[in-house]
């Protein structure tokens, strides 16, 4: 299946989202340069669907109900919880899925617990989108922000037009029809 049926839920600074399940995902208006940077990098690569896509720039993953979120920051593969964002813009994404490609997609990514982030793909998928995705990023198999979450998701089954090491918020933003 290319892409599951979602709803969408806004939460701006100051609110929290309830009613998370397992294999949602979050897509987050990062704050700071890393952020800016990565916004930069969907403004090359989407143009004039920016306004639409480019307004996120990080990514997390549910893992369970009790709000429990996986997510790839700059020290690693880590869990925290969804106060976490609650002074940062988000949205959840609510994803049609079973329950069983749900725990697959939870049970797949949390295998990556405690792994170390893929710098090395983060700056080739920087030069890619910087030279108008000249090249593809090769697969290391080591998580990203947005990689680890569509490698999770193909195994629920879902499909990308994009492979993963060249995913970027913007394109799960394209992909779910999350705009701003």
């Amino acid at each position: 299946m290319s892409a599951a049926a979602c709803d969408t839920v806004r939460c701006p600074p100051g609110d929290i989202a309830t009613g998370l399940r397992t294999g949602d995902l979050l897509l987050i208006r990062g704050p700071g340069w890393l952020g800016r940077a990565i916004r930069l990098g969907a403004w090359r690569r989407f143009r004039d669907e920016f306004p639409r896509y480019g307004y996120w720039s990080h990514a997390a993953l549910v893992v369970n109900d009790k709000g429990h979120l996986l997510e790839v920051h700059a020290r690693g593969v880590a869990l925290c919880g969804i106060e976490k964002y609650r002074d940062t813009d988000f949205c959840h994404v609510r994803l049609s899925l079973s329950e069983a490609a749900r725990r697959e997609a939870a049970a797949y990514a949390s295998g990556f617990l405690g792994q170390r982030y893929d710098l090395w793909g983060f700056v080739l998928l920087g030069f890619s989108v910087t030279f108008g995705d000249l090249f593809r990023v090769p697969d290391t198999g080591k998580p990203g922000c947005v990689s680890l979450i569509v490698r999770a998701l193909e195994r629920a089954g879902l499909s990308f037009e994009r492979a993963a090491p060249d995913m970027m918020p913007a394109d799960l933003a394209k992909q779910f029809g999350v705009s701003v």
